[in-house]
């Protein structure tokens, strides 16, 4: 079954797809000169399914990214920031150390940390590479593509898993030639497939993220909002040993917050371990 889009779409009908062509491609998605249920028909049809089908999953993708920035935004306010200025009242007044609260990939975590709230672009950059992380210009034009949906004649490209999306998008074979038409439009539609498939798998990637950041804080918070640094005053054993725990979910807290879901390259970064909360 086909989801047709209506005839002479041109750029803005793509814009508001959210496929965001910027300069004005006239003929980008006319329907074509073959008889309608024809090979050549039928292969543009299935091309602009697959137009709506890379915008959903964008969509999809972008909405979940800025749902897990906040999440991660929460998690450094909320939890983060207040165990380091926990921790170091406590090292200055001699009642426990870093070292002894955190593993050394926690301790390094939660020191690359920032302090203070940071622009847009760079909670963009962060939610798909880590905090702390600056995207080469390369990914910057995949990240910005994710977010806002622009593509534009003559640019440099945005490649999304090995895939040029201008060129699969902008797919608008010429002249009568119906058996090179269909190879065109088939071969874009299936570019567009894969693109779409690495989107699925960043947004599930996404969705595990933010699972195991919700929990980790959770259980983060738990510890710490029994805590301040008086309580180790009367010397009990029982602040020392939340104290632990804290530590235990704050350092995986932080690790987390850095799990990159690209790499510099644009491809899904590969995980040391298995995303379980």
């Amino acid at each position: 079954m086909f989801f047709l889009l209506p005839v002479a779409l041109g750029s803005f009908a793509l814009t508001t797809l959210g496929l965001g062509l910027k300069r004005a491609l006239e003929q980008l998605s006319s329907e074509p000169s073959f008889p309608v249920g024809s090979a050549g028909w039928r292969a543009w049809a299935l091309h602009q399914e697959a137009l709506l089908g890379l915008r959903a999953s964008r969509q999809r993708v972008r909405e979940r990214a800025w749902a897990y920035s906040e999440r991660q935004g929460r998690a450094l306010q909320e939890t983060l920031v207040p165990f380091r200025v926990l921790l170091e009242r406590l090292e200055r007044w001699e009642h426990a150390r870093a070292d002894e609260v955190l593993t050394p990939g926690g301790a390094v975590a939660l020191g690359a940390l920032p302090l203070e709230p940071v622009p847009h672009a760079v909670r963009w950059a962060w939610t798909l590479l880590g905090v702390g992380a600056v995207a080469p210009p390369p990914l910057e034009r995949v990240l910005e593509w994710l977010d806002k949906g622009w593509l534009k004649e003559g640019a440099p490209p945005v490649v999304v898993n090995g895939v040029s999306l201008y060129p699969a998008v902008a797919c608008n074979p010429s002249g009568t030639d119906e058996l090179e038409a269909v190879r065109l439009f088939e071969s874009a539609r299936l570019e567009l497939g894969r693109a779409m498939a690495f989107l699925d798998a960043v947004h599930v990637r996404l969705e595990a993220l933010d699972a195991q950041v919700a929990t980790l804080q959770g259980r983060a918070s738990a510890q710490l909002e029994y805590l301040d640094a008086e309580s180790f005053e009367q010397g009990r054993p029982e602040p020392r040993e939340r104290l632990l725990r804290l530590g235990t979910f704050a350092g995986a807290l932080a690790e987390a917050l850095c799990v990159p879901v690209l790499t510099a390259e644009g491809r899904l970064a590969p995980l040391s371990a298995p995303l379980e909360p």
